[in-house]
């Protein structure tokens, strides 16, 4: 994200015409770096807003060097707020159906199996294709996976359940006894051709492409999002679930439940019927 930000800053300049330095970085600049970032590398919303976020991380850090005095970056209309993103998330039931399904060709086999490898242990794509022999580890008499996270350098142990050890058995002449790893790119076109061989074709999930089938909306995220959702909509305790995920914060990890207003809406109908059988 850092050299990301360097990248567009160094684009603005060539835009512009001008050196930045950080007397530079005033209110001025912000409306017409937002507006390049907006209207000539095309950024989504979410994007720029971490742009803005990390460029006054650095101006912040740069007044306590004592580099500058500049601090019109603190200025309240200094400032790009994200928008709230709708992604999608399988149930126990459909993560079920996905790794049941009869799919012959092979590459699309494996990565459905990682996949669901991924959605039970709640790790990072970068994360759960790169299980190596050595995370997993044996605890009296069952299995876990024992990593230090890429992203967070975070340590995590996740037990291993029944639908691991089946993947862990049928890959057992694998070195990490999983699939093998592929680019996430490739990844995450192949789960889509797998979702539609398992018939995952629900349209509705997302009120911004309601008549998308389900099975084109999932990627190598959805795995930990699952996860994440799946135990929290349990009542498994947050606070125990981010030490398997490894968030740091519960507002980071509360990005992750992805609960739709569908998936409310039929939870709130289902609970009416309930409460209502008996007086009915």
């Amino acid at each position: 994200n850092y050299h990301a930000v360097s990248k567009h800053l160094k684009e603005y300049e060539n835009f512009a015409k001008i050196k930045l330095d950080f007397e530079s970085i005033t209110l001025d600049f912000f409306y017409s770096y937002v507006s390049f970032l907006k209207n000539k590398l095309h950024l989504a919303v979410n994007t720029i807003a971490k742009d803005i976020s990390i460029l006054k991380v650095f101006m912040s850090e740069a007044v306590d060097l004592e580099y500058t005095e500049n601090m019109k970056f603190k200025h309240k209309k200094f400032s790009f707020n994200e928008e709230e993103t709708e992604h999608v998330y399988l149930t126990e039931a459909e993560l079920e159906k996905l790794y049941r399904s009869k799919i012959t060709n092979k590459k699309l086999e494996q990565v459905r199996d990682l996949f669901i490898f991924g959605a039970w242990v709640g790790l990072r794509f970068s994360d759960f294709s790169n299980i190596k022999p050595e995370n997993i580890i044996k605890i009296e008499e069952d299995l876990f996976i024992k990593i230090t996270t890429q992203k967070t350098k975070e340590l995590v142990i996740i037990p291993c359940n029944p639908v691991v050890m089946e993947i862990f058995e049928k890959y057992k002449n694998n070195t990490n006894k999983l699939p093998s790893k592929i680019s996430n790119q490739k990844f995450n076109e192949y789960i889509k051709d797998a979702c539609k061989l398992a018939e995952l074709t629900e349209t509705g999930r997302l009120s911004s492409r309601p008549n998308e089938p389900l099975a084109t909306l999932i990627s190598s995220h959805t795995a930990r999002r699952s996860f994440a959702t799946n135990f929290y909509l349990q009542g498994f305790p947050t606070i125990d679930l981010m030490k398997v995920t490894g968030h740091k914060t519960e507002r980071s990890f509360l990005k992750y439940i992805r609960v739709s207003k569908l998936d409310t809406a039929k939870r709130l109908n289902a609970h009416i019927k309930q409460n209502w059988k008996s007086k009915i």
